[in-house]
């Protein structure tokens, strides 16, 4: 990563470093099975396997909504330069769990049918909303992603107990989730500035993200002809809410983003943290 000139025009831009584009990455799922979280519950596996297959419509929702505002940053080049280079981090998320995703169908994952409703929640989400208020719910669900992002680095258990080559897509993902998560929110606050009641509404656009993952599970169980166990049932909710608690964690630092002072910053810790975990992704490069 490479510092932004410290001597260039001020910006609202608050990423104090070039977002990198991986290009050079190369992928092998072949070996990824339908189980492919350890501990025996296969809903924590249909949750994962969730999160990939909304990567798709997700990602392509965001590019949608940053686009039509995107040309119209005249006065900020760094902040242009971040959008830029965000758009082009999730294409390539976007293009890379697409392949997971064929390999998951391959195991019995109903991909399609996740997709068709996360597709549907979407709609619903931005019923109405011009392009300004689009921005808001791309801003809040970003930040949700930079959430899971942080709390999959601090939860290493989460990626010792899946697949190695599906841990390394979501390890790359949430890597440049964490890159890249203060772009959405500046790019909305350069239009709606500082419009805290609007923010709020926006946010709570947003709040669909846990019904989409819930709805997603039963239909990858449905899919499968799996009916859950109330074991099972209990084992997903402690996973979710409890240990390591991805659901709890992540209404914690939605709760930060709703602070009328949130604002995100980068520390030189955080910034050697990123360049050792893309150190980790590259180390995991599969041969060619």
């Amino acid at each position: 990563m490479q510092h932004a000139d410290p001597q260039s025009k001020p910006s609202l831009s608050q990423t104090p470093f070039d977002i990198p584009i991986r290009r050079d990455l190369r992928w092998d799922f072949s070996e990824v099975p339908a189980d492919f979280v350890k501990g025996g519950n296969p809903l924590i596996s249909y949750l994962w396997a969730a999160m990939s297959a909304g990567a798709t419509p997700i990602e392509s929702f965001f590019i949608k909504a940053l686009l039509p505002t995107l040309e119209t940053i005249k006065d900020d080049d760094k902040l242009l330069k971040d959008v830029r280079d965000m758009v082009a981090q999730e294409a390539l998320h976007s293009s890379v769990h697409n392949k997971l995703n064929k390999r998951l169908e391959s195991q019995g994952y109903n991909i399609k049918a996740v997709q068709e409703n996360f597709g549907k929640v979407l709609g619903k989400m931005t019923d109405g909303l011009d392009s300004v208020g689009m921005l808001g719910v791309v801003a809040a669900g970003e930040h949700s992603l930079y959430s899971f992002a942080k709390i999959w680095f601090q939860c290493p258990e989460m990626r010792h107990d899946m697949h190695e080559q599906a841990a390394r897509v979501f390890h790359w993902h949430f890597l440049e989730e964490a890159e890249h998560g203060a772009v959405s929110h500046d790019q909305y606050r350069y239009f709606a500035h500082n419009n805290y009641w609007h923010r709020l509404k926006t946010t709570f656009r947003a709040r669909y993200v846990f019904s989409m993952l819930t709805d997603a599970m039963d239909i990858m169980a449905e899919g499968f002809g799996y009916k859950p166990t109330l074991k099972d049932r209990f084992g997903l909710f402690y996973y979710k809410w409890f240990k390591p608690g991805l659901f709890r964690l992540m209404a914690f630092r939605m709760m930060e983003y709703l602070s009328p002072r949130y604002a995100l910053t980068f520390e030189h810790d955080d910034i050697e943290l990123m360049r050792q975990w893309s150190k980790e992704v590259y180390a995991d490069q599969p041969s060619a």
